[in-house]
């Protein structure tokens, strides 16, 4: 927190932390009520769009608004507690409407069969939508969204991350920035809000606050490092649901690229993946999809964080290996910014980065990655009996996905946890004000989107994008009038 300069170096009517769907949206909104408003953006303009722009572009709209109260009420279980009735009737409204709203700025919204926990009571409201036809990613709906912000002609200040909050009393009056590397005090004479993200790309934020991870990194943009935390932190706010995360999911981390790369999976059969005791420990599949709900894995007939027994590793077999590329996914935030490392067709330059191991029998493998040889032989050996029967009685993988692993040479990859995005942050109330630790809204000051997100436990796939837009909205009008 920073107290009030003497002289402002540039004053607006609101100021938007975060140049994304959330930010976006905050920022139109804003301006639509009558407010001027400056957009501040960490990243150069390159890489704008954080997270969303590198998502996967869906949209969760739910069909109908009880039922999408009692479907959320389902996904959050247990973790109800601090969430209102009030705060959960804005969520539900404003996720309906995202899609009239989406139309208006001319999205054709089409919609994919993605419903993450169809045996939820409330989940015959799940519509997910893509911007037009096509793949899932590539941009469609990010372009979209940048094409209404600039024909709206809304400022943005590049390369300009917000460094602290000022207040006075109990309210928030500007902001201090960082430009050209000297510190700048604007002025808001409306309000703040805050749409700068998690913090994926925290390691120490993600020890404190997530349980189990002590080494991971981001599938989405590297500068998502928790600054609206710490700054919420500073003014007093109340944080909520910083455990809960999307992820941790299983991906590559390259030495030549900031974040982790998605895996490109569904091509082959004969692949595992083993942690350190060399046993499988999940069904292995598409991250997010296959073998977890973004993270989360039911076992024992509980939801749950999927466990990361590092070391982990892919194990695959000679006919794996020629069947496509294991790095070369459709859409991350690498692919986004120009395919920084373009992975081999046949993983052979990989190969010989030493980023994947090779050996001519399990056993020798087994001593280059470090694991008890045994253990590793006794795993393939029960893997390759189900694959010859065509049944996984240990993780339920479809036998279709089901190939032996038995041509060598074999092959060993580690892998890395990655988050797609964090969940907590400072908690918002039902009008998208930032509250305090004494339980009151700290004045002008608003949030939206993954920061101090709604979701408390189980999220469903396209659920945060909307979020964005829905409490864009809130916080965008709330913020213009205050």
């Amino acid at each position: 927190m920073t107290p009030p300069p003497r002289d402002w170096d540039e004053e607006t009517d609101v100021i938007v932390v975060g140049y994304g769907y959330a930010g976006a949206t905050a920022a139109m909104t804003a301006q639509e009520a009558g407010a001027k408003v400056l957009l501040l953006e960490k990243a150069p303009e390159a890489h704008k769009g954080g997270n969303s722009r590198v998502s996967a572009n869906i949209v969760f709209w739910p069909a109908d608004v009880d039922t999408a109260k009692v479907y959320f009420r389902a996904m959050a279980g247990p973790y109800m507690d601090d969430i209102s009735d009030e705060l959960l009737d804005v969520w539900a409204t404003e996720m309906f409407a995202n899609k009239a709203w989406l139309e208006g700025l001319g999205m054709t919204p089409v919609e994919m069969p993605y419903v993450e926990f169809p045996e939820l009571t409330g989940s015959d409201c799940v519509r997910v939508l893509l911007n037009g036809e096509g793949p899932v990613g590539g941009e469609r709906l990010w372009r979209l969204i940048e094409t209404a912000v600039e024909a709206r002609h809304v400022p943005i200040s590049y390369d300009t991350p917000a460094v602290s909050l000022v207040k006075e009393e109990r309210r928030i009056i500007g902001v201090i920035a960082e430009r050209r590397g000297k510190r700048v005090a604007i002025r808001a004479r409306r309000g703040v809000v805050l749409t700068c993200g998690g913090f994926e790309n925290n390691p120490a934020m993600i020890r404190n606050y997530v349980d189990g991870l002590p080494r991971v990194h981001p599938v989405g943009t590297p500068y998502n490092t928790g600054d609206g935390i710490r700054m919420g932190l500073e003014v007093g706010a109340d944080l909520w649901h910083m455990s809960n995360v999307s992820g941790p999911i299983l991906s590559f981390k390259a030495p030549d690229i900031p974040v982790a790369q998605w895996l490109n999976l569904p091509h082959g059969q004969s692949f595992l993946f083993v942690g350190a005791d060399g046993s499988r420990f999940t069904m292995e599949g598409e991250p997010c999809s296959v073998g977890d709900a973004h993270g989360k894995v039911k076992r024992h007939g509980h939801w749950g964080r999927q466990a990361m027994p590092l070391p982990i590793h892919m194990i695959f077999d000679e006919t794996y290996r020629k069947h496509g590329p294991i790095g070369k996914a459709g859409a991350d935030w690498d692919v986004s910014h120009g395919n920084l490392y373009d992975w081999s067709d046949d993983n052979l330059r990989e190969v010989g980065k030493g980023w994947i191991k090779t050996a001519g029998t399990l056993r020798d493998l087994a001593g280059l990655i470090d694991l008890p040889p045994a253990a590793l032989e006794h795993t393939i050996s029960r893997f390759n009996e189900s694959a010859r029967n065509g049944a996984d009685p240990d993780w339920g993988r479809k036998p279709v996905t089901l190939g032996a692993i038995e041509t060598g040479p074999f092959y060993a990859m580690e892998l890395t946890p990655a988050l797609v995005n964090t969940q907590g942050g400072p908690r918002r109330n039902a009008q998208a004000q930032i509250v305090g630790a004494d339980g009151a809204p700290i004045g002008r000051l608003f949030s939206a989107g993954e920061l101090g997100s709604i979701y408390s436990f189980l999220y469903q796939g396209g659920g945060n994008i909307a979020e964005c837009f829905a409490f864009g909205r809130v916080a965008g009008r709330n913020a213009a009038r205050s």
